[in-house]
């Protein structure tokens, strides 16, 4: 058999289906990151083109983040605690090193952590939010799990560890974050009342799910492949015994049959 595979025309055949074969799972590979693409891209718009409804209708204090809610349009009305805001160092947005500036919002459903926009460096007071009642409008965005490291003077942290601040600040805890894109007075639409040297943060990317038809291409062009080396291996099996008949497969003998 290894006699046989070494002759010119079945090395040739087998560089071929190494070609065949690498092509089939490349393809398959290139179809499943155009299904991802596509998955993300169909999420985004779905969740954009949601109409926006208050935070309470949409989850309550304490409850799961579903990934639905994911960059779920919301507005929520309360009342800022300036006095627990925090810096989320080590930031970065676009080609700008900074801090994110987070501070609670107590609400009638509970206090969520506000995520109100974005700092160039590390300044040593974080930028006071809007006294008196406000309307915040945003999106919905989860967590963070905890980042090591040495531990940071107050307000700065480096990560929104919804674990940790519901120990920290009093009341119920949304699980969830709200990304600011407008803060408003009172509970009326109005003109955006967010401090001097804010930038607003966008919505992160979603971990979409995969778009379907792409998917089964990538499968098609895996089997492609499979089917390639099935078809070279009963190739060379039929020429194998065509070669050497003691070696291809006897008949069962029949039932009553005489030798």
């Amino acid at each position: 058999m290894f006699r046989q595979l070494l002759t010119p025309r079945w090395v040739g055949m087998l560089a071929g289906l190494a070609v065949v074969v690498a092509a089939c799972s490349w393809l398959g590979m290139w179809q499943l990151g155009v299904a991802r693409d596509s998955g993300r891209q169909e999420t985004v718009a779905a969740a954009a083109a949601l109409e926006r409804a208050p935070l309470q209708q949409v989850t309550a204090a304490h409850s799961d983040f579903r990934a639905e809610m994911s960059n779920r349009p919301v507005t929520v009305t309360g009342t800022y605690a300036a006095e627990r805001t925090l810096l989320v160092v080590d930031r970065r947005l676009g080609g700008r090193a900074g801090s994110w500036v987070v501070t609670p919002l107590e609400s009638a459903g509970g206090t969520v952590p506000v995520l109100r926009g974005f700092v160039d460096g590390t300044p040593a007071e974080a930028p006071a939010p809007p006294a008196g009642v406000v309307t915040v409008s945003g999106t919905l965005g989860p967590g963070e799990s905890p980042r090591p490291g040495d531990p940071l003077p107050a307000p700065q942290v480096r990560s929104i560890d919804l674990a940790t601040l519901v120990n920290e600040w009093p009341g119920d805890l949304y699980n969830a974050v709200v990304l600011a894109s407008a803060e408003t007075p009172g509970s009326s639409a109005g003109a955006d009342v967010s401090s001097t040297g804010l930038t607003r943060v966008p919505p992160p990317p979603l971990d979409a799910p995969l778009n379907l038809r792409n998917a089964a291409y990538a499968v098609q062009w895996w089997v492609f492949g499979i089917f390639a080396i099935w078809m070279w291996w009963k190739m060379f099996r039929a020429e194998q015994q065509a070669e050497d008949p003691a070696a291809a497969p006897k008949d069962a003998p029949r039932e009553g049959a005489t030798t």
